[in-house]
């Protein structure tokens, strides 16, 4: 899965400010590496998600703490497509008044919304950047994202389809190359080839994953089992095209 990245901490000039920047990170490392322990709900949070079948959808939450209340909806929000809602998003409760709720997007990142209390009131606020013990938490024992993990791992994908007025066959496909360190990925669709470079580190296993029929992903089981994107593939209007995502800087 995606991950999104921290900002770099501001190196301050006067010693006295490095010291309390010091101590503070030093309080902020302490507070990512403590572990997470499920709480028991102090009330209720739901999800409603709207405009599922449209290219954005809407997310209405509900969320009541003793006698307050509170409801949110955020619009244009991307949501992947062709999962029911129990595997589009989770919901983890780290506190009586905090609630974490995550999403799956359309290219398999993930979004986050942390609803808590502020003294006599509550919030939701979508959090772009979520503590690292909180996603992997989430991610991990969770289920955030465990039925895109779950897909078939194909070493080719190849499947006739209609996209703007052209119909042709898109196809994905894993390649030998001299080099024991990389593998080639093929790409074609409507008369237009590409080929890219994929690089493999020792142990582990380059994968094509299908997110829809003109959609897949290619990267690399890594040896401890974890899964790491590397190349996005889309055909959009007759035009395929690439990118390589955010999680191809964790792999080395």
């Amino acid at each position: 899965m995606q991950r999104l990245l921290l900002p770099f901490a501001l190196l301050l000039a006067f010693t006295a400010c490095n010291n309390s920047a010091t101590e503070n990170k030093g309080e902020e490392s302490s507070n990512e590496e403590s572990p997470v322990i499920p709480a028991k709900p102090g009330g209720t949070f739901t999800v409603t998600i709207l405009d599922r079948d449209e290219d954005t959808s809407s997310i209405r939450f509900n969320f009541t703490l003793d006698t307050l209340k509170y409801e949110r909806t955020y619009n244009d929000v991307p949501l992947i497509k062709g999962y029911p809602d129990s595997a589009v998003y989770k919901v983890f409760w780290d506190a009586p008044n905090s609630v974490w709720v995550g999403f799956i997007k359309p290219n398999r990142d993930t979004r986050y919304y942390h609803g808590s209390q502020d003294k006599a009131s509550l919030k939701i606020l979508w959090v772009p950047s979520p503590p690292k013990r909180i996603y992997q938490y989430m991610e991990k024992y969770v289920g955030l994202g465990d039925a895109i993990r779950q897909q078939e791992m194909v070493q080719e994908y190849d499947k006739e389809i209609k996209s703007g007025q052209i119909i042709a066959h898109f196809i994905v496909r894993l390649k030998a190359l001299k080099e024991p360190d990389k593998k080639g990925v093929y790409l074609e669709f409507g008369g237009i080839k590409r080929e890219l470079e994929l690089p493999v580190p020792q142990g582990a296993k380059p994968y094509i994953q299908v997110v829809s029929e003109d959609h897949c992903v290619v990267g690399l089981q890594m040896p401890d089992g974890e899964k790491e994107d590397y190349y996005e593939v889309k055909v959009v209007n007759g035009r395929i095209g690439y990118k390589q995502v955010q999680t191809a800087l964790n792999i080395k």
